[in-house]
């Protein structure tokens, strides 16, 4: 099952809108820093479609796009944000409205 039209708005209009707000990210695993907040909204997209290991790609190793993705996959994707943000000590905004829903 691919992922719905919301979602994919989601992951654009919340979850890289509030990654491109940090002035600082740190990706240990590649032993890397990005100040997300100079980076265009595409480019940090792409930057972590290639960083996640377990991101799905083609056959060229070329990161498949948001749209083609099972729902599975993109919560996967999202998993690996959410564990980026964990490392680095932030807790965005979009866990923190969903913990209020869920109480």
């Amino acid at each position: 099952m691919r992922i719905s039209g919301q979602f994919n708005r989601f992951m654009h209009g919340v979850v890289l809108a509030q990654m491109r707000s940090l002035r600082y990210l740190c990706i240990r695993e590649h032993r890397i820093a990005i100040r997300p907040f100079y980076l265009s909204a595409d480019t940090l997209k792409q930057l972590f479609k290639v960083l996640d290991f377990d991101y799905p790609r083609e056959k060229d190793g070329a990161p498949l796009s948001y749209t083609q993705l099972s729902t599975a996959d993109m919560l996967a994707h999202l998993a690996y944000i959410e564990t980026l943000c964990a490392e680095n000590g932030i807790e965005p905004e979009f866990i923190k409205e969903f913990e209020k829903e869920i109480k």
